[in-house]
């Protein structure tokens, strides 16, 4: 389960600028040959064509195995360009919506938010008690243009340069669905 953050039309009305919306986050490996057929079918089934109900994105996995020296090398690997890119953000719990306010002070249309655990060493220890520190994973999903924008502004707004506040790493998406700024561009093309 997640948080997807939306704007809200209606800011007087609601008295916030952002909304909250449970997601369902799934993640599939496949191949390539079941991924096409995965994002036809999610987007005829869920309609992610419309608004706010939802994205669906693919991130190429590379194979590496270990050669007769030991070392790990690239078994087999696609040629890709990436279209997008998915910003991963794990910071403390509760300093998430400061991270969607960076992102979309950048140019990012919102986030989802995951909530999890560290698994590291505890930071707090009570005998008989361990406290596992609590974590945020916020992932925004942008365009290849905006992405170092982004990411450049959520390391310098949350000072992920400084030990323990949190880590930052992008993955390339090569298909979306569902994103927002796909739906604005759709509908410039159709416009005459």
């Amino acid at each position: 389960m997640g948080e997807g953050s939306a704007e809200s039309k209606l800011p007087e009305m609601t008295g916030r600028t952002e909304i909250e919306i449970q997601k369902e986050i799934l993640m599939i490996p496949s191949s390539s040959e079941i991924c096409e057929r995965l994002h036809k079918m999610v987007l005829e089934e869920f309609m992610f064509e419309k608004r706010n109900k939802g994205i669906a994105f693919s991130i190429p996995f590379m194979r590496w195995q270990l050669n007769a020296g030991g070392r790990e090398r690239e078994s087999s690997q696609e040629d890709f360009n990436p279209s997008h890119y998915c910003i991963m953000t794990i910071v403390d719990k509760g300093r998430s919506r400061a991270c969607i306010k960076a992102a979309r002070a950048a140019g990012a249309r919102g986030g989802t938010l995951i909530h999890g655990r560290g698994a590291g060493i505890p930071a707090d220890f009570y005998f008989p008690l361990i406290i596992e520190p609590q974590k945020d994973i916020v992932m925004v999903i942008s365009s290849k243009e905006k992405t170092p924008l982004i990411r450049d502004r959520i390391y310098a707004d949350l000072e992920l340069g400084k030990i323990g506040n949190g880590i930052i790493f992008t993955l390339p998406v090569i298909r979306a669905s569902g994103l927002i700024e796909n739906m604005s561009a759709d509908a410039e093309a159709v416009t005459p």
